[in-house]
């Protein structure tokens, strides 16, 4: 891929911390699936249940938007590979690699970052009480990675 050049005058600090953190998202979404699989995540019943039903959700978006590009298949191999070992009831444990662990606790942070910035009508009182227990949710996965 060939880069862009950018005037340097023209750009604010927000679009570089935000050009920074995709090119840094890229760089990961090229290592998954590559690594060994030494980091092992202990997964509540509830928490597996949120988690596949993410995974499903991302798979979908994911194969929208990268389904011809051959980089993308690591990716969509782990996304696989959370939803079956979300949904069995044996495992207690999820093992990933460095840069998978770190895909899956960039995509929750992002998620519960759009979440939280959602502006919703004061009517939309079903709406507002879904996201707010999703945003609990989230906050509760995220602790657990931590």
């Amino acid at each position: 891929m060939k880069g862009q050049r950018i005037n340097p005058e023209k750009i604010n600090p927000m679009e570089i911390n935000a050009m920074s953190s995709m090119m840094g998202m890229m760089g990961i979404l090229q290592k998954i699936g590559k690594g060994k699989r030494k980091y092992s995540i202990k997964l509540d019943k509830n928490h597996k249940k949120f988690l596949s039903r993410f995974m499903v959700d991302i798979k979908k978006e994911f194969e929208k938007t990268y389904s011809n590009i051959p980089q993308m298949k690591g990716v969509l191999a782990f996304l696989d590979y959370v939803k079956i070992s979300c949904e069995n009831k044996d495992l207690k444990e999820l093992n990933v690699s460095y840069e998978e662990f770190d895909f899956l606790k960039r995509m929750l942070m992002d998620s519960l970052r759009g979440i939280e910035t959602m502006k919703l009508k004061w009517y939309q009182l079903v709406k507002k009480a879904t996201i707010k227990m999703m945003k609990t949710q989230y906050k509760a996965i995220l602790e657990q990675l931590k």
